[in-house]
């Protein structure tokens, strides 16, 4: 069974944008993407009943009341060190200085991750645009009273706890010279190994990506002149697509299938599509395709940058990065 992926959970504030926006051009201050590694970090020895009955109370008007055990298994396991990396891209910034916030939320509706008493700050300082990188330990964040913040979140959750304690990162971006700032928000995702068949998420990555059906080797420029469209295609990854095994409300086991999606991005000109794969409400799959064409007005060669990025619609995600030279 083929679940729709879904798409990455991010809020960017930012001026209006005008009507003419492509959200394939790349022209101004974005997070592409956020990668986590490993995107989820899956706890053995979490027994189903162990959250079910901490979350009785919370359901009936009270707070969450988590067992000893439950609470010795996620604290072992939130201290786990994550890798957080974000694709940052400021193509008129001229490699201009950032300053970054790196936050974790108890509740997801805090988009900018700044309700009083709901977060914490886990990182400040500068960067540029490229690939932010930088470890963190998100489940064992504490409140300024001693309270860890895992508890917050699945007080938070509609669910409390039972289809994952997600934990919302959250990088603000701010660009001193013109008060530009945008948010991106993230979910890591701590979760109960509640059958031996469920495991843990692997990030996904694409093999590789095709100029006009060639392959286009990572490092090589590909050189391109006039304004005939480009057709890119991913290299074949459905034996990359994992299985995997999800409770349902009733605490069975439910068997999916991932349902990768790939969006492509450009520093110049527009891509036919933004978004291809996933799949629909029967399990059929879209067709992974998109045309980049160069834009009509342009007069000078330019070095153009490309970005694919891939999604496995349980919070993995990667992306590849190739480079061409335009030429009128």
């Amino acid at each position: 069974m083929k679940r729709v992926a879904l798409s990455l959970l991010a809020v960017v504030a930012t001026a209006c944008l005008e009507v003419q926006d492509d959200p394939t051009n790349v022209h101004d201050l974005r997070v592409l993407s956020v990668r986590l590694e490993p995107p989820e970090v899956l706890i053995p020895g979490c027994d189903a009943r162990l959250l079910t009955g901490a979350a009785a109370g919370a359901l009936d008007g009270g707070s969450i009341q988590l067992p000893p055990e439950l609470q010795q298994l996620l604290f072992q396991y939130a201290t786990m060190p994550v890798q957080y990396t974000a694709l940052i891209a400021d193509p008129a910034g001229e490699g201009r200085s950032l300053q970054y916030r790196l936050s974790a939320c108890a509740d997801r509706a805090d988009r900018n991750c700044n309700d009083v008493g709901t977060f914490v700050d886990m990182e400040r300082g500068q960067t540029t645009a490229g690939e932010f990188t930088t470890v963190v330990r998100p489940g064992a964040q504490l409140f300024d009273d001693g309270s860890p913040l895992l508890v917050s979140v699945v007080e938070f959750d509609t669910y409390k706890g039972l289809g994952g304690i997600r934990v919302p990162l959250t990088l603000e971006l701010t660009a001193p010279d013109t008060r530009e700032k945008i948010f991106v928000q993230k979910l890591m995702v701590y979760n109960c190994q509640f059958f031996p068949e469920m495991t843990q998420n692997v990030t996904p990555v694409l093999p590789g990506v095709r100029w006009n059906d060639e392959p286009w080797a990572e490092g090589e420029v590909k050189q391109w002149q006039g304004r005939d469209p480009v057709v890119f295609s991913p290299e074949d990854f459905s034996a990359l697509e994992e299985p995997y095994v999800v409770p349902s409300l009733l605490l069975q086991p439910v068997r999916l299938e991932e349902s990768w999606l790939v969006t492509w991005l450009t520093s110049y000109g527009g891509m036919s599509a933004y978004e291809t794969g996933g799949s629909n409400l029967v399990g059929e799959e879209g067709r992974h395709r998109s045309e980049w064409t160069p834009s009509r007005t342009s007069t000078e060669p330019l070095d153009v940058d490309f970005w694919f990025v891939v999604r496995d619609g349980r919070g993995g995600q990667s992306w590849l990065r190739r480079q061409a030279h335009w030429t009128p």
